[in-house]
């Protein structure tokens, strides 16, 4: 999981740089105020799945049983990703909720500093505060960057260049092809486990342990790489919307010179 750690890290440098790189129109510069939460409250998962019914995946090959999973997780409707990650002195926490493919939203952080983040099709809202600017950017442009944009969001689109990384990161197809490369050969390690009170068998790869559902629909449940972090996939079809902050709670970056 370092890679995808470096992923992340990059793909805020890049959102500190397209910010930077502008100077605010007249009466775009932010003036404080606090957007309303983009998600509606969700239930946990049901942890009672006794009565669930067994799917039959443990009789596959491993290979076959990821990609029965992979299928079943990308045709959840809305699903919940959450969990860590470490590569030597970084951390990153991560919370989302995708709504479809290309809808999502939750918080980030990065060694501790917070983000906000909404993605809606092609347009990227994220908002965080000076520490966390100045954690991704530097002293001088986190600086710059919080002075901008005050306590609003800021607008980009999927035409950044710098964002390109961003916009895949909240594309769950995209999301989880990155999180399963790298995995090598996989092999049943044997037994099985309960993720969020759902049976699951294990396979095993190179660097990670991935738990996949053996009732119901087969789905990834967790990506478990040990000391490198822990990713766990929740809340399957259960009801979340997705929504822009509001408009007076916005920088768009495309009106900035």
């Amino acid at each position: 999981m370092r890679r995808h750690m470096g992923v992340v890290s990059a793909l805020l440098t890049g959102a500190v740089l397209v910010l930077t790189g502008c100077e605010p129109a007249d009466g775009d510069r932010a003036s404080g105020g606090e957007a309303e939460a983009s998600t509606t409250s969700v239930s946990p998962s049901p942890s009672a799945t006794a009565t669930a019914t067994a799917n039959g995946v443990e009789r596959l090959r491993p290979a076959q049983i990821l990609a029965r999973a992979r299928a079943a997780t990308l045709a959840a409707r809305s699903l919940r990703v959450h969990g860590r990650m470490r590569d030597g002195g970084q951390k990153l926490g991560l919370d989302l909720r995708y709504d479809g493919r290309t809808r999502a939203a939750g918080e980030m952080t990065f060694n501790g500093q917070r983000m906000s983040i909404i993605r809606l099709g092609r347009d990227i809202y994220f908002k965080g505060d000076e520490a966390l600017y100045m954690e991704v950017g530097g002293k001088a442009e986190g600086k710059a960057m919080a002075q901008l944009l005050g306590d609003k969001y800021a607008k980009v689109t999927t035409k950044e260049k710098e964002l390109a990384e961003l916009a895949g990161f909240f594309d769950r197809k995209e999301f989880l092809a990155e999180m399963l490369k790298d995995t090598g050969p996989l092999i049943k390690a044997g037994g099985t486990s309960r993720i969020d009170g759902r049976a699951a068998l294990v396979l095993r790869g190179v660097g990670v342990r991935i738990y996949v559902a053996t009732e119901g629909e087969p789905y990834l449940l967790r990506l478990d790489g040990g000391a490198d972090g822990r990713v766990d996939l929740s809340a399957f079809d259960e009801p979340v919307t997705v929504k822009a902050p509001p408009k007076d709670q916005v920088v768009d970056i495309s009106k900035l010179e």
